[in-house]
């Protein structure tokens, strides 16, 4: 009789508790509370910080400061990511960001014009005529990355903007309608360049988000900070 009360005892002590672990629900009390608090790791503002600052090392690397990110999400019209930066460092960004490789942007030699992007705009230049070895460099180049519009976030808010300065003026004074068109050719690339990239973000911090939303991840917030339940798996 002795254990017979002790297992009623308890029994009885189990059916009166009123929190529970994780690990103490029972499957279905568990699914209930991953979806209760399924917002638990994105609740704050700043859950996008890892991704944000991949990406602005990132654009430092690429020779871009000054990196503002706006982004809105997920699942909704209008969604994106984008972002404005100046360039710093123009040689670096024409080669990485713009795959323009020369460090001269009038190469003098006599090969035939190739067919990528970047080259053909090298070639562009020298349909100009010039005899002298007077060139443009990217030191004559201001580029960044501009916000068009303050209404949305993604992509297609953005642009690059191409400024060419401190010209040689035997350049300036003989073909200034090429030059302008030569910086609105930059500012074709620069901008198709900067909405890849920003597609690039915004499907990034797509997957993170989700990623953070998934059942291990809550799980694993929910068990490592000893949330308590009552039976059903209700945050208490």
């Amino acid at each position: 009789m002795r254990r017979i009360k002790h297992f009623v005892s308890f029994i009885k002590e189990n059916e009166e508790k009123e929190e529970y672990s994780f690990e103490e629900l029972s499957p279905e009390a568990q699914s209930n509370a991953l979806d209760e608090l399924r917002d638990i790791n994105i609740e704050y503002s700043d859950w996008h910080e890892p991704i944000i600052e991949d990406f602005e090392s990132d654009m430092n690397e690429n020779g871009l400061s000054d990196i503002e990110v706006s982004y809105s999400g997920f699942y909704s019209q209008g969604d994106g990511a984008s972002f404005t930066g100046q360039v710093y460092d123009n040689k670096t960004f024409m080669k990485k960001c713009l795959d323009l490789k020369d460090d001269e942007w009038l190469d003098m030699g006599d090969e035939e014009k190739p067919e990528d992007e970047g080259s053909r705009l090298r070639a562009d230049l020298l349909d100009l005529g010039f005899d002298s070895r007077e060139k443009l460099t990217p030191d004559n180049f201001s580029i960044s990355i501009i916000r068009d519009s303050s209404r949305y976030s993604h992509e297609n808010t953005i642009s690059g903007n191409v400024i060419i300065e401190d010209v040689p003026e035997s350049i300036e004074n003989e073909f200034p309608h090429d030059l302008d068109e030569y910086a609105a050719k930059l500012e074709e690339m620069v901008t198709k360049w900067a909405r890849s990239t920003s597609k690039d973000l915004y499907r990034k911090l797509e997957r993170y988000y989700e990623n953070l939303r998934s059942d291990e991840e809550v799980k694993e917030t929910i068990i490592g900070n000893d949330y308590k339940f009552d039976k059903d798996g209700n945050f208490k």
